[in-house]
C-alpha cells in the first residue's frame, strides 16, 4: 500500500511542476469518464468504452462550445452601490486591475459530422469528420490603461499601446486513428492523423499602436503599424481615390464556401496509455500538432501610418449669434473624425493576395488514474494549452464511477492559476443508445456574468458489443 501511494505521490509531484501563471481552462473533465468513447478526443490510446462498434450521427455525436477569458464580464460591468444599486455601471478601474500584461479572450466550437469506430481484438479503427470553429482577441493591459487614463501621465512620452491580435478560422477535419497494444496488457498507443480544410481565416500578424504626447500637450502622435492576412468569399472594395472603401460579399455562395478544399492541411494526435501496476494506469499525448495554408480567396494589408492631432477649434463655436462665422460644435467634430478617418484609411497599393498558415492550438495531456474498486477510479491530469503567445496549464482531480451497465457519473475539481472550476459529467445508455453531458464549470451555469471559463459538451452515440463494466 505504501509503495502504491508513494507512486501516486510521484505522479502528482510530476504533473504540478509543470503549472504555468494561467487565465482560462481547456476541457478536462472529459478524459476519464468510464463508459465515454470521447476521451480519445484528448488520447487517441485512451479507450474508456468496451464497445466493439461505436457510430456518432450527423449533428447528433456531440457538439463543444467554449468561451474563456483572464477575467469575467462582472469585472467591468456589475451592479453599482448606493445611489446606483439599481444600475448597471462600468467599472474600468476594477477591470483594469484585474488584467494581466497580456490578456486574451477565446471561443472555440465544434460539431461532429459523423464518428466510426471499430474494435477488432487489441487494436481500435476510427474515421470521423469534424466541423471546427476557433476565434482569439489578445491585448497588452496598458491599451486599457491609456482607456482609463487618457495621456495626461504620458505628456513628452512615446506611450506603446501593446499589440493586438485577432485570429480566428473555421476549418473542417477528416480524423482516422488507429491505436493497439503494443506490450500485451501494459502498453497501448495510438495515432490519428488529419486532413484539414481551411473554410475562411483572419491573421493578425502584427498590430500596434503608439502615441506621442507633446510636453505642453498641444499635439498627439499617432502611428499605426499592422500586417492582416485574411481568407474568405470577400471582394475588397475602393473609392474613386483608391481607398479602402469596405468588403464585398455578393460572391459569397453557402454551398461552395462550405465545400471548399483550397486551404489544405495535416495534423496528427500521438497518445500513449501504460498500465504501471494493475491499479495505477499512466497517460499521455499531443493533440492538434499541425497547420493550414491559406492559398484561396486572399487578400493581405501590410499598413503603416502616422497622424498629428493637434485638437479641435472651438473658437467659432461659441457664439451662434454670430450667423457669418458661426459653426455647430457637432460639425466641427464630425469633420475631425472624417479627417482621421481618411488618414487611416488603406491605400490600394497596401493590399496584396499573400498565402499565409495557421497552426492549430496545441495540447499536452498527462495524466494517470487509480481503481479504488470495480466501479471507481480516481484521477489526476495536466493540461498544457499553447496557441501562438497564449499559454496556460490546468490541473484536474477527478472521480470517475460507472454506477451500473447503463450509468456513469464523474465529479471534477480543476486548479487553474489562483481559481478553480467545479465539473461535472454523466452518461446514460438506453439500449444501444448512449447520451452524454460534460461540463468543466458547473458553477458559472448559475452565474455566466461572473464567470472566466464556460463549456458544455453534450450528444449521442450509439454503441455496440460492449462488456460488461465490472468486467471491462
Amino acid at each position: 500500500m505504501r509503495n502504491i501511494l508513494t507512486k501516486i505521490g510521484l505522479l502528482g509531484l510530476i504533473l504540478l511542476s509543470g503549472i504555468w501563471t494561467v487565465s482560462a481552462q481547456e476541457s478536462t473533465t472529459l478524459q476519464f469518464m468510464k463508459g465515454v468513447p470521447q476521451s480519445g478526443l484528448m488520447n487517441p490510446a485512451l479507450h474508456n468504452d468496451s464497445s466493439k462498434v461505436v457510430i456518432g450521427l450527423p449533428g447528433l455525436s456531440g457538439a463543444y462550445l467554449d468561451f474563456n477569458s483572464g477575467f469575467a464580464i462582472d469585472d467591468l460591468i456589475h451592479k453599482g452601490t448606493g445611489s446606483l444599486a439599481d444600475s448597471l455601471v462600468m467599472d474600468i478601474e476594477g477591470f483594469h486591475n484585474k488584467l494581466k500584461t497580456t490578456n486574451s479572450v477565446q471561443q472555440n466550437f465544434s460539431m461532429p459530422l459523423f464518428f466510426l469506430g471499430i474494435r477488432v481484438k487489441k487494436s481500435f479503427f476510427s474515421v470521423g469528420i469534424t466541423e471546427k470553429a476557433m476565434s482569439s482577441f489578445s491585448f497588452d493591459k496598458s491599451l486599457v490603461s491609456f482607456i482609463k487614463d487618457g495621456n495626461g501621465p504620458y505628456m513628452g512620452q512615446n506611450f506603446d499601446l501593446g499589440n493586438i491580435d485577432i485570429d480566428a478560422f473555421h476549418y473542417r477535419e477528416y480524423a482516422f486513428g488507429y491505436s493497439n497494444e503494443f506490450i500485451k496488457n501494459k502498453l497501448t498507443v495510438g495515432l490519428k492523423a488529419k486532413f484539414l480544410y481551411g473554410k475562411a481565416a483572419l491573421q493578425t500578424e502584427r498590430m500596434n499602436i503608439k502615441v506621442e504626447t507633446a510636453a505642453d500637450g498641444s499635439t498627439l502622435n499617432l502611428s499605426s503599424d499592422m500586417k492582416v492576412n485574411l481568407s474568405a468569399p470577400l471582394t475588397v472594395e475602393y473609392d474613386e481615390k483608391n481607398y479602402f472603401n469596405g468588403m464585398n460579399s455578393d460572391n459569397m455562395e453557402g454551398g461552395d464556401y462550405m465545400l471548399q478544399k483550397g486551404n489544405s492541411g495535416m495534423a496528427f494526435d500521438i497518445g500513449a496509455v501504460y498500465k504501471l501496476t494493475p491499479k495505477i494506469i499512466l497517460s499521455g499525448s499531443i493533440v492538434d500538432i499541425g497547420k493550414i495554408s491559406f492559398k484561396k480567396n486572399l487578400t493581405s494589408l501590410n499598413h503603416t501610418n502616422p497622424y498629428k492631432w493637434d485638437g479641435v477649434d472651438l473658437s467659432n463655436s461659441i457664439d451662434d449669434s454670430d450667423i457669418l462665422n458661426y459653426k455647430d460644435p457637432s460639425v466641427v467634430f464630425d469633420k475631425k473624425i472624417k479627417e482621421m478617418e481618411d488618414t487611416f484609411k488603406p491605400k490600394k497599393s497596401e493590399f496584396g493576395t499573400e498565402a499565409f498558415d495557421v497552426s492549430l492550438p496545441t495540447k499536452i495531456y498527462l495524466g494517470g488514474t487509480y481503481q479504488v474498486n470495480n466501479m471507481l477510479n480516481v484521477g489526476l491530469l495536466d493540461c498544457i494549452y499553447k496557441f501562438g503567445n497564449i499559454s496556460r496549464n490546468t490541473i484536474t482531480l477527478s472521480g470517475n464511477a460507472m454506477l451500473s451497465d447503463f450509468f456513469s457519473l464523474t465529479g471534477s475539481y480543476s486548479m487553474i492559476g489562483s481559481s478553480s472550476n467545479v465539473g461535472l459529467g454523466m452518461a446514460l445508455r438506453l439500449g444501444a443508445m448512449q447520451l452524454y453531458f460534460v461540463n468543466d464549470n458547473v458553477l458559472a451555469l448559475a452565474n455566466p456574468a461572473k464567470a472566466e471559463f464556460v463549456n458544455l459538451r453534450f450528444g449521442i452515440n450509439l454503441l455496440f458489443g460492449r462488456t460488461k463494466h465490472s468486467k471491462a
